[in-house]
């Protein structure tokens, strides 16, 4: 390549041995944009625009800008061309995302063809955004009335931050930094503070834009096997030649350093089974520029040494503390900030004992920087390291997005893409600075921490009106904005008009699109101008999909009555090893324990050891050892399942319920790790009274703000367990009588402290019957791994039975079926909505429903609850191993008006318009679930979920056919039983246990969403639960 190619000089070019890649940095010469590629064979390519967008406020407009840019632009005119990208692209993954100093807009796919279809919409979007005022009102904020004729405001990114500051730990995160941050951008909140946002106004708004969006603000972020050449002629082709140079906007400066530590207090909102007389407290330190792998590397070894497990010494010191019930769950480091924010917490404090936290905290410190280190902590905190460099991990995306946030940690301040991104180097590094120096730990705990004067201690209290105070400022924002303007309408449409009016956006002259149709009164649609909208956007065809992936090779072995299932893949060097225990014997009454059980699983000591010596040894030998309850159902195909060739009977298998006790080594620790396993369950005691209710305070502390922020999926539990055995189970798990089990026994402990004996002897009986229950064990890793784990296995397995299934047990117990329509009156500003209709499939049907939902969610569904409702999200999906179909709204202003529209959107899609070729392009995109690359690990585990679930290869690729050949026809079908089943279930009163045949819905929400009863007319009668 030459070092002027397509109107970019190439900077450099590095060789990146460690990811077997060559890093390309190139410079626009126009505009100053710069690219860097980490060209590599892997065929899943992605991108990212990146840009720098430093916050002067909290109006959140870097957020708001995030939504907007992807709701038309001047190539592609369109209400929402990221939804049209989302129905109908091939991707791997799509999404937007706004953090404290920039915002990013990645995109992947497998296919060249539709990566390139990508990313012309992205770099349309970002360089050439239409921005309508309709659309700042629709994402940003918009005046409003309810039924009483107030005004309010609305609007998806308010009401999506509304639900954000309900949530008692994210307001003390943010607290702590901004305390460490003031007089920075990252004292701002970038997603934007409720009454900060509706003062944003629509030209501030634009002229963000203007000023951080141009391409010299701007770094390309590429990974994959696309030749660079040919994306950089795609860039200046499509984007960049539009453009004139322009100054660069400064980078972000320094941050100057604090010259003595300082002290902060605040509030953040109480929620359900927070306690708003007792404190969370914070000691917080700024610590060097996170563009620094080095010192990176320095911090996260520290943490990892001094909070890597719970046998780590200043995490055992924590979880001992006296004086707090709990340990802040954020503690450690924070790179994604111009600096490293380094914070340990703890939570639950007496006021009392408010002023013993700075002594108790920084004595610790100091004892531990004296006393030194064990050289075997010293390696298993080196061990993590390594597992966190070997291991290909994909969480929600590609693990390229993992290298795009390392290199823009630097790249984004000014320094070269490769000086955040080679982690693998500077922990080789860091392994030679500690053989050279054998107190460079404690040196680290002295420069990081002990004398270093930029640290802030911060108290924050929960304050059981913080939402309610929110409301109220959001409240008077409004009435003022009514008396400056006056009226509703001179600030903003009604939301049906903003909806109307952004769906009819004038198309651009070049593109031919007719946007003079009108649109559809009730939905806000315009049937013929999104017809074109399919034709605007290229698609790939069903001809050009390409196949899944094969299924990974497994056998089937026996260890005298332990079926033992083999994944022999290419894992880098680590082994996965899952140990699944059926707990269906169990009753009703041990289910809710089961969760608590999962927890101190892993969490004990044993007979003869402590628990924080029996935590160490997991540590030093695996890079994970825990427990999680896992429930399965059956998927229902008109052939009997048959996995390796009956050996493993289906029946034996399918539709049950686990506890799944998981592990992964590296190939030097196997054969002990696997010896350490099985001699802990054998071996493992619940008597330590102390440890099992710090475990216990724990869980319950982390399950408590579910409700403000997995509302959707706290409902959707709740309904679903009136049909399905395993979501039954799930909800009990995991569900809202989880959360009442766990307050109970909390408030019963307050009251008895011996209480927690009981606990101990129920957990101790549960365990005796689950090791009496019989095993299946599941191993994934190389050849070579497999061989050695198979021995280690050998000397434990024979002692096991095989898993039978029980004829009794909490699957055939009766059970309290709930309403057709639950409400949960939660300490929420913004709520969630859960509607779920029993239906069957066939083999074909599956996956047209797959299709059907895909088209709900992305179409009506988005239009009613979305853009009209101003919910933040909103979701459809079906399942075939429980026979239902699901749908659910997120963070929802009004989610029993929501439930309306679910209902008036099925039955108005039976008589929706869908053409071939929009039918074709939904196709294409609802084949993309199917494409998504899993790492080795990932695949191991997705198989042997499908053999607990039923799901033979032969179904799944029955279910992938039926995706690809799905018609109109059997769209139609399923949704007219939907809507059969939707108006089944609003005929009947909540009382009525037969009411649930039709359907059953659920929704969380504030006592005042409640209270606007027009909202629930047309539903089933309302049945008001406690709150939670």
């Amino acid at each position: 390549m030459d070092n002027l190619i397509h109107g970019f000089k190439i900077i450099s070019k590095t060789a990146l041995d460690e990811m077997q890649a060559e890093g390309i940095l190139a410079q626009h010469c126009e505009t100053g944009l710069e690219v860097y590629h980490i060209h590599n064979d892997d065929s899943e390519n992605l991108f990212a625009f990146a840009f720098m967008t430093p916050p002067e406020n909290s109006s959140g407009v870097a957020h708001i800008l995030e939504h907007s840019v992807l709701c038309g632009s001047k190539n592609y005119p369109l209400k929402d061309p990221f939804l049209i990208l989302s129905k109908q692209s091939v991707k791997t993954f799509l999404n937007a995302m706004t953090f404290p100093d920039k915002t990013v807009y990645p995109a992947s796919s497998i296919l060249e063809k539709d990566y390139f279809n990508l990313m012309s919409v992205y770099g349309d979007a970002v360089f050439f955004p239409l921005l309508k005022r309709e659309t700042f009102e629709q994402e940003g904020h918009r005046l409003e009335r309810d039924e009483k004729g107030n005004p309010y405001f609305s609007g998806v990114v308010l009401n999506e931050m509304r639900g954000a500051y309900a949530d008692f730990d994210s307001g003390v995160d943010r607290e702590l930094r901004h305390s460490l941050l003031q007089g920075t951008v990252y004292a701002h909140d970038s997603g934007g503070f409720p009454p900060d946002i509706v003062k944003l106004s629509y030209e501030d708004f634009c002229a963000f834009h203007k000023k951080y969006y141009h391409p010299v603000n701007c770094k390309v972020f590429l990974y994959g096997n696309i030749e660079t050449e040919k994306q950089l002629a795609f860039l200046q082709e499509r984007f960049l030649r539009f453009f004139e140079p322009a100054e660069k906007p400064p980078l972000i400066p320094a941050i100057t350093p604090y010259p003595t530590p300082r002290v902060f207090s605040a509030t953040a909102p109480a929620g359900e089974g927070k306690n708003p007389d007792k404190l969370t407290v914070t000691m917080n330190w700024l610590l060097p520029e996170s563009a620094d792998i080095d010192r990176l590397m320095d911090c996260m070894f520290l943490e990892e040494l001094l909070l890597g497990h719970d046998g780590a010494p200043l995490q055992k010191k924590l979880l001992d503390c006296p004086f707090a019930e709990d340990v802040y769950p954020y503690n450690g480091g924070q790179a994604d900030l111009k600096n490293i924010c380094f914070t340990l917490g703890l939570a639950d404090i007496d006021k009392s004992a408010e002023g013993q936290f700075e002594a108790f905290i920084l004595s610790g410190l100091e004892e531990i920087a004296r006393n030194g280190f064990e050289p075997q902590l010293i390696e298993t905190a080196l061990n993590s390291l390594d597992f966190y460099n070997r291991e290909i991990t994909r969480s929600g995306g590609p693990f390229s997005l993992v290298l795009m946030r390392r290199a823009l940690r630097g790249w984004i301040h000014g320094f070269a893409p490769e000086t955040s991104l080679r982690s693998i180097p500077a922990f080789q590094r860091l392994k030679q600075r500690l053989s050279q120096n054998p107190h460079y730990a404690q040196d680290l705990i002295r420069t990081l921490l002990l004398d270093n004067p930029h640290r802030t201690t911060v108290s924050v209290r929960p304050d059981i009106h913080f939402c309610e105070n929110i409301d109220a400022r959001l409240a008077q924002e409004a009435h003022q904005a009514v008396q400056s303007l006056g009226s509703v309408e001179h600030h903003s449409g009604s939301a049906e008009k903003t909806a109307v009016h952004v769906s009819g956006q004038k198309a651009d002259a070049d593109t031919g699109l007719n946007t003079n149709a009108a649109a559809d009164a009730d939905t806000g649609i315009n049937p013929e101008a999104d017809a074109q909208a399919q034709h605007l956007i290229p698609h790939i065809s069903k001809e050009e999909l390409p196949p899944v992936e094969p299924p990974i090779p497994e056998r089937l072995e026996y260890f005298g009555k332990v079926p033992v299932i083999i994944h022999e893949q290419p894992t880098n060097g680590i082994t996965y090893m899952d140990i699944a225990v059926p707990v269906d014997s169990l009753s009703a009454e041990d289910y809710t324990y089961l969760t608590l059980y999962t927890s101190a699983l892993s969490s004990m000591g044993t007979k003869t050891q402590s628990w924080d010596a029996v935590a160490a040894e997991f540590a030093y030998l695996t890079g994970g050892f825990s427990a999680v309850t896992f429930s399965a159902g059956r998927h229902r195909t008109s052939e009997a399942a048959v996995f390796f060739d009956n050996e493993l009977r289906t029946e034996d298998v399918a539709d049950r319920d686990w506890i799944f006790i998981r592990s992964k080594m590296l190939p030097e620790y196997i054969e002990p790790a696997v010896n350490r396993i099985f001699s802990y369950l054998n071996d493992i005691s619940f008597a330590d009274e102390k440890r099992l209710k710090d475990v216990f305070i724990q869980l319950k502390n982390d399950l408590d703000p579910l409700p403000s922020y997995s509302g959707h999926t706290l409902t959707a539990l709740y309904a679903a367990s009136a049909y399905s055995g395993s979501k039954r189970a799930e909800n009990l798990w995991m569900g809202i009588p989880q959360l009442r089990f766990l307050r109970g026994q909390y408030a019963a402990l307050e009251q008895k402290p011996a209480a927690i004996g009981e606990l101990a002897r129920k957990l101790e009986e549960i365990h005796r019957k689950l090791m009496r229950s019989g095993l299946i064990v599941k191993v994934c890793g190389t050849a070579a791994d497999v061989s050695v784990i198979k021995k280690a296995l050998t000397s434990h397995l024979p002692q096991f039975d095989f898993p039978h299934r029980s004829t009794d047990g909490f699957r055939t117990e009766a059970f309290e079926k709930p309403a057709a329509l639950s409400a949960f009156p939660s300490a929420v500003q913004v709520g969630f909505a859960a509607q779920l209709l029993p239906v069957t499939f066939d083999e074909t049907e599956y996956g047209a429903a797959i299709v059907y939902a895909q088209w709900l969610e992305t179409g009506a569904l988005w239009e009613a609850i979305r853009v009209k409702g101003g919910a933040y999200g909103v979701s459809a999906y079906p399942d075939s191993a429980t026979a239902l179909f699901t749908m659910t709204t997120y963070r929802d202003p009004a989610p029993l008006k929501s439930l309306r529209s679910i209902r008036d959107c099925i039955e108005k899609s039976i008589a929706a318009p869908l053409t071939d070729s929009e039918l074709e392009a939904l196709i294409t995109g609802t084949y993309s679930t199917a494409l998504q690359p899993r790492t080795p690990a990932q695949r191991s585990a997705a198989t042997f979920s499908r053999l607990l679930n039923g799901i033979t290869h032969q179904a799944r690729m029955q279910t992938i056919e039926g995706i690809i050949s799905c018609t109109r026809e059997r769209m139609n079908r399923l949704a007219e039983r939907l809507a059969a089943s939707v108006s089944g279930s609003a005929a009947l009163p909540a009382t009525t246990v037969g009411g649930i045949s039709g359907g059953t819905a659920a929704v969380i929400c504030s006592d005042a969403a409640l209270r606007q009863t027009a909202d629930s007319a047309g539903l089933p009668l309302l049945s008001i639960m406690p709150s939670i």
